[in-house]
């Protein structure tokens, strides 16, 4: 069987990549890799700091289909970044409160604690404990 030895990166349709790319710098901070245009897509390349995560902000132009982002259609339900401890966790919860980007309290998850919070376009997001 062959290996899969982790994600390469995970790609976000959004409404606007302009605003979304902010967003992701400024509460997130990551960084832009690359900011490519190409068959009506507009795709911004974005990692965090040590490049272990990568995300792509997918912009559809016209082909877009309208409406919110709903973790209960088909499709992704939400987006689960990693954190190391309890104190890493309420690290977070302070710089999301900083931004004024509205969350859940610290809660038990299935495998470890968690914050969820959600992007500009609704996407459903958490920070996880390993």
């Amino acid at each position: 069987m062959p290996h899969v030895n982790g994600f390469h990166h995970v790609s976000l349709s959004v409404s606007d990549v302009d605003a979304s790319l902010e967003w992701y710098q400024r509460v997130l901070g990551f960084e832009v890799l690359a900011r490519r245009g190409s068959d009506g897509l507009d795709k911004a390349i974005l990692a965090d700091a040590d490049r272990t995560v990568a995300v792509v902000l997918v912009g559809h132009g016209p082909a877009a289909v309208p409406g919110d982002f709903d973790e209960r259609r088909t499709g992704m339900d939400h987006l689960g970044f990693a954190v190391t401890d309890r104190a890493q966790l309420e690290a977070w919860a302070a710089r999301l409160d900083e931004l004024g980007v509205a969350r859940s309290q610290i809660k038990a998850g299935s495998t470890g604690e968690l914050i969820a919070f959600r992007d500009p376009d609704n996407i459903a997001l958490e920070f996880y404990t390993r």
